[in-house]
């Protein structure tokens, strides 16, 4: 099982069902995850977990590439965020050069019955 950290409004979208894709750096860590996967998220702020399973993995050269492929609201964002803000939020929590050295991945997710 691969366990990951989530902010909690985050954390909340995947369990609703609403956000059904986490991006991430294309990292070691996430270059091992393989389709059927349990992923464990990590709610940082109430320290809950959330128990999931990976049906999908996409990898993609950049955040404007990958954004394009999903809905706003697929990856967490509000109806209608424009491609170039979510990009310009994903900068915010990696550098240009992490992108470019390890490209990005969609995780698609889908919680457990009985979270």
């Amino acid at each position: 099982m691969t366990t990951m950290q989530l902010i909690h409004p985050q954390w909340l979208l995947i369990k609703s069902g609403l956000k059904t894709i986490e991006i991430r750096l294309n990292d070691a860590k996430r270059q091992a995850l393989q389709v059927g996967d349990i992923v464990n998220f990590i709610d940082l702020t109430t320290g809950q977990q959330l128990t999931t399973q990976l049906i999908d993995i996409t990898r993609f050269a950049s955040f404007e590439s990958l954004l394009s492929e999903y809905t706003a609201v697929q990856v967490g964002s509000a109806p209608g965020t424009p491609v170039t803000q979510m990009v310009q939020e994903m900068l915010t929590l990696y550098s240009p050069v992490q992108v470019a050295q390890s490209g990005v991945v969609a995780l698609q997710v889908r919680p457990l019955i009985g979270q």
